[in-house]
């Protein structure tokens, strides 16, 4: 049942994407790319004259400020198109009117939302290839490329993605709005983990609440797995603390998505 559900999930979210979504929502994906790129490499050459202080390569890890934010912003491209498309499935279906013929179906939450995770990696995926193109165009260059971390990188990073859309998903069908709270969360996250700057710059507070989202642990993950900076035991704990933290987001998210749904029924019949 649960393969069923997966593909079915699969193919009918790749005929809405194909036929229901113009392809100008995907070039402002892409443009959210380009503009950050742009701004960092005005703010390096135009304002930081190319010369940064000495404190950046010791928290970045690297020297080359323009492929740490390149990489950085690849990174929140994904973050933004997989937590965005996930989380936001059962809202749709409710605005759309299928949310109860859902719940009546045979409606197998894991399999279900892992077809729109899996779909949307791949969507994503595509345009990231065209980020990372531009991003060549503006300096991007890999110093320490090492495959098998990249591999694991991606799994653990996709691992947490998705414990997020699962908790995003959660409050955003419990108040039936998108808009404020999708933006809400991917500002913090565009503050607090590092995208465009190291989080030690941050105050320890800030820095506290950005360790508790995966994506500070997945950006640093996949930094060091391309432009090297973090030791091997760093890496390790790294990768195992982001490993539990998705967990807990999905141990979590799952639970109480079950309540969300329930609320959100009894709502629509009341």
């Amino acid at each position: 049942m649960g393969a069923k559900v997966f593909f079915a999930t699969v193919w009918k979210e790749f005929r809405v994407r194909l036929h229901a979504y113009p392809i100008s929502f995907m070039v402002s994906c892409l443009t959210t790319g380009i503009y950050t790129n742009l701004g960092a490499w005005l703010m390096y050459h135009c304002f930081f004259e190319g010369r940064l202080s000495s404190d950046f390569s010791l928290y970045a890890g690297t020297g080359d400020y323009m492929s740490y934010v390149i990489v950085g912003s690849c990174t929140y491209l994904f973050v933004v198109r997989t937590c965005l498309n996930v989380s936001r499935t059962l809202v749709t279906e409710l605005r759309e009117g299928t949310l109860d013929s859902l719940m009546l179906a045979p409606f197998h939450r894991s399999a279900y939302f892992l077809g729109n995770m899996a779909l949307q990696t791949v969507t994503t995926s595509l345009e990231l290839l065209i980020s990372v193109l531009i991003g060549l165009f503006f300096g991007l260059q890999i110093y320490h490329f090492s495959p098998g971390k990249f591999i694991i990188a991606v799994i653990l990073s996709l691992y947490g993605f998705f414990g997020i859309s699962m908790m995003l998903g959660c409050l955003m069908l419990y108040t039936r709005n998108t808009y404020i709270t999708q933006n809400t969360l991917f500002s913090l996250i565009f503050l607090l983990c590092g995208i465009t700057f190291p989080k030690e710059y941050l105050p320890k507070a800030l820095q506290y609440i950005g360790a508790l989202l995966p994506v500070t642990d997945a950006v640093d993950l996949l930094r060091t797995s391309l432009l090297g900076g973090m030791t091997a035991e760093d890496w390790s704990a790294t990768a195992m603390r982001l490993f539990v933290l998705s967990s807990i987001y999905i141990l979590m998210g799952f639970p109480l998505m079950e309540k969300a749904e329930r609320i959100a029924l009894e709502k629509m019949e009341g």
